[in-house]
Parts: C-alpha cells; sequence; structure tokens
C-alpha cells in the first residue's frame, strides 16, 4: 500500500468518525439531557486520558517524559488551546444559525491550510487539490442544507463563528506536526485534549445533576470518545504524515456524508437527492485524491530500467573480479 493511499484511508476515516459522534451527541441532546458544554468537557476529559493511556501502554514510557524537551510543552498548550477554541467556536456558530450553516463554513478549513502553504511556504496549490476543494464545498452544502439555499435562512453571525472554527481546525492541523515528529500522535493529542478538557472544567463542571446517565447514554459518551475523538483525532494527524495537511482537511469532508448516512439508518432521518450528489462529490473526492501518479511510477520504472542497465554493463567486470579473489 502506498503512502498516500494510507494518508487517504486514514483521513477519510477519521471523517466516518467525526460523522458517528455527530449522531451520538444528537442522542445525547435530545434523549439524555446533554447541552454542548457538558460535551465538551467531558468529550475532552475523556479523550485526553485514554490517548495517554494509549500512549503509556504502547511507548512503555512516562507520559510526563517528552516534556524535558521544553518545545513539546509549548506546543502541547497552545495546541490544547487550539482544541477548545475548535469546539467552543463550533458550538457558537450552531448557538447563533443552525448546524448547517456551521458545517458549511468549517468546510472552509482546507483552504485556510492551502493559503497558508502560499504565503508561508511559497508552495501553490495543485489543480487536484483546487477541484477536490471545490467538490468537498458542493458536497459538504448539499448534504447540510438538502438543496435549500434561500440567502433569508443566512445567518452571518453563524458563518463568522464557523469561519473562525475553521480558522482553528486549520491551525490545529498545521501547528502539532513538528511536535508530533518529536513525541507521537498519542502524547501530543492526549496531552492537548486534557489541557483543554481541564480548561472547559474551569467554565462548566464536569459532572451535571440534569445529565441522565443509563446503559445508552453511557454507550453513546463511549463511542463519542473512542471513535469520535480517539480514532478521529489520531487517524486525522497521522494522516498528515503521509500526505499534505490539505488533502487531510479536505478528506475530512466525508464528517457530514456519514453523519447524514447514519442518521438514516439508525435515527430514521430522510434523504434526498441532493444529499446523494453531495455524497457522491464526496466519495470522488477520495477516488482523485488516492489516484496514483503516473509521473512517480514511469520515474521508478526508468530508475528501475537504468539500474539493470548499468548492472548488465558491469557484469563482465564483475566477473573478471571474482574470478581474481578466487585465485
Amino acid at each position: 500500500m502506498s503512502n498516500t493511499l494510507k494518508g487517504v484511508l486514514l483521513a477519510s476515516f477519521a471523517g466516518w468518525c467525526w460523522g458517528s459522534m455527530a449522531v451520538c451527541a444528537q442522542f445525547l441532546f435530545d434523549s439524555c439531557g446533554f447541552v454542548s458544554s457538558d460535551l465538551t468537557t467531558l468529550r475532552l476529559f475523556g479523550s485526553g486520558i485514554c490517548l495517554l493511556l494509549l500512549y503509556a501502554a504502547t511507548t512503555r514510557k512516562s507520559i510526563f517524559s517528552p516534556f524535558r524537551d521544553l518545545r513539546n510543552l509549548r506546543d502541547v498548550i497552545i495546541y490544547g488551546l487550539g482544541v477548545l477554541l475548535i469546539q467552543w467556536t463550533f458550538f457558537k456558530a450552531i448557538s447563533v444559525s443552525n448546524a448547517g450553516i456551521a458545517a458549511v463554513m468549517v468546510g472552509f478549513g482546507p483552504l485556510f491550510i492551502i493559503f497558508y502553504f502560499v504565503l508561508m511556504k511559497g508552495r501553490r496549490p495543485s489543480f487536484k487539490e483546487i477541484l477536490c476543494l471545490f467538490l468537498a464545498l458542493i458536497g459538504i452544502s448539499l448534504l447540510v442544507t438538502k438543496g435549500n439555499f434561500r440567502i433569508s435562512d443566512l445567518s452571518w453571525g453563524g458563518c463568522l463563528w464557523g469561519l473562525a472554527s475553521a480558522g482553528c481546525g486549520a491551525f490545529c492541523t498545521v501547528q502539532p506536526k513538528k511536535a508530533i515528529e518529536r513525541a507521537g500522535v498519542s502524547f501530543v493529542v492526549g496531552w492537548g485534549m486534557l489541557i483543554g478538557g481541564l480548561i472547559a472544567m474551569c467554565f462548566t463542571p464536569l459532572f451535571n445533576d440534569n445529565v441522565q446517565w443509563n446503559i445508552s447514554s453511557f454507550l453513546a459518551y463511549a463511542q463519542i470518545v473512542l471513535f469520535g475523538t480517539v480514532a478521529a483525532f489520531w487517524c486525522y494527524l497521522k494522516s498528515t504524515e503521509y500526505v499534505l495537511p490539505s488533502i487531510s482537511a479536505i478528506l475530512a469532508s466525508f464528517e457530514p456524508f456519514s453523519a447524514v448516512l447514519l442518521s438514516v439508518i439508525f435515527l430514521n432521518s430522510s434523504f434526498n437527492a441532493y444529499e446523494l450528489i453531495g455524497g457522491a462529490a464526496i466519495v470522488a473526492n477520495m477516488i482523485i485524491l488516492s489516484w496514483p501518479k503516473k509521473t512517480t511510477t514511469s520515474s521508478q520504472t526508468n530508475q528501475s530500467v537504468s539500474a539493470e542497465k548499468i548492472s548488465t554493463a558491469n557484469a563482465p567486470e564483475k566477473e573478471l573480479l571474482r574470478k581474481s579473489e578466487l585465485c
């Protein structure tokens, strides 16, 4: 399996995990007395602990040992604040508008990453990236609006908060890359989540009396922590080791597609033709981005042929050398 395909699959799976989290969160909001602030605090705190336990179990190291390099401490604190801001601005966008507008605005995250690479790294986006970004925005828009584009439904406050969440998400995609190279994904994301959860606890208690805990709510919460957060963030940031962060962000558009699909299966939601087209656009993204480059293949073939020619040309010399050594 090529590195590009690994990155595409990891980022796509992260999107599916985030989408499944949305379905479980909807259940907790509607049936178990949860509110967004409760779930944000519990999600970050629980996920941080799970990821740090995973780090300790897989590396056999103390969860504090990478902090000997103070750069890791700095980067983890910044990442934790960024993760908290992603949650807060996203829920703020929903509160002043609706979930559809918030999701569409967050879909602009890859555009921020592309602009970052253009301005800071001098790298121009490829035609494939621009095409897939366009497909992602079209797909997300169709999925969350169901084809209803009335301007009267637009909330400028929701748009601004959604764009702020997209900017924070783009920052948290690029910012921890060096820290991950030094200390690993589980360490950086685990401490980032835990720090974000501890800060959130200053404003929202970890446990609220209005929350109804039972087997169903516990399983939904466990799914949000283990798959919707731990697996999703780990796979998403791991994918940036194989593909560009802008490509990972584009593939995260699988989140609304999987959320709609799982809502149809488990929550008996409706599904129309516009959503079908939007889902097809997002699936097309994965196919386009995982398609192998012909130039790379031909280059490798040319190198192999050249190496074979050189080896054949040097064969008589090698044979003479072998005979002289035997003598």
